[in-house]
């Protein structure tokens, strides 16, 4: 257990993801991590971190907090990435979190944005 809250470990997992450091981004999500998106689902972290990873190369490194909320357990995120192609892109993203590790994440976006 970690005294870390579901915003820190969120934005540090983020912060891993969007850098393309994906062995730290692993270290923050539960083994049956669940995540559910407009245009994807996976069942295990391994699943979605094999996934995303033609995903992350369409974004720049890095991202922008717009708004931010949390508690122990759950965290809420608005933020903006930017595209490679240099769009701004904005996401709103839940995160549950057990144990210190993040166990399921909801993503929403634009999807015709992102086309």
């Amino acid at each position: 257990m970690t005294d870390q809250s579901a915003l820190e470990t969120a934005t540090a997992f983020l912060d891993a993801f969007t850098s393309k450091d994906f062995e730290t981004a692993s270290s923050y999500l539960a083994k049956d991590f669940v995540f559910a998106g407009p245009m994807a689902h996976f069942d295990s972290a391994e699943e979605f971190l094999a996934g995303v990873k033609s995903f992350a190369a369409t974004i720049r490194p890095g991202w922008a907090k717009v708004a931010a909320f949390g508690d122990r357990h759950e965290a809420l995120l608005l933020y903006d990435l930017t595209l490679a192609s240099g769009d701004p892109w904005r996401i709103a993203d839940h995160y549950r979190v057990t144990d210190g590790k993040i166990a399921a994440e909801t993503i929403l976006w634009d999807t015709h944005g992102f086309r």
